[in-house]
């Protein structure tokens, strides 16, 4: 996990919606043909555990589930993603390999976007 410094959090906070930084850490970011993405990993502690085995024994990182990309509002006339990547989970001694996961809703519906981008575009015309 990169930790970043409290101002570079409160600049975060105001490009990614507080109800996703609850749930994910940012990881890095990058600008390529006017689109920038932000990557941000699901936090890896006990709260953000599947609560279905969460009990049932030893628990162990089992990869992650493909990433999501959502489109937020643009910043200096650019296009802003953030690539969320889930983690995947499983019972250590589990011989089905079964995997567990956490689900969210961030989207707005029917469109990758983030809930706020998502109305504010329904709004325009433009969702």
């Amino acid at each position: 996990m990169f930790v970043l410094d409290v101002g570079m959090q409160e600049v975060l906070s105001l490009i990614v919606p507080i109800e996703i930084l609850k749930h994910f850490d940012y990881e890095r970011h990058s600008e390529q043909s006017g689109i920038y993405l932000i990557e941000l990993v699901e936090k890896d502690d006990i709260d953000h555990i599947p609560k279905a085995i969460l009990r049932e024994g030893k628990v162990v990182l089992n990869g992650f589930m493909n990433s999501i990309d959502l489109q937020t509002y643009p910043l200096q006339g650019k296009e802003v993603f953030l690539r969320l990547k889930r983690r995947r989970w499983r019972l250590k001694n589990d011989e089905t390999k079964k995997s567990y996961f956490n689900e969210y809703d961030f989207a707005y519906p029917g469109i990758k976007a983030t809930k706020a981008f998502g109305a504010f575009l329904k709004e325009i015309g433009r969702g």
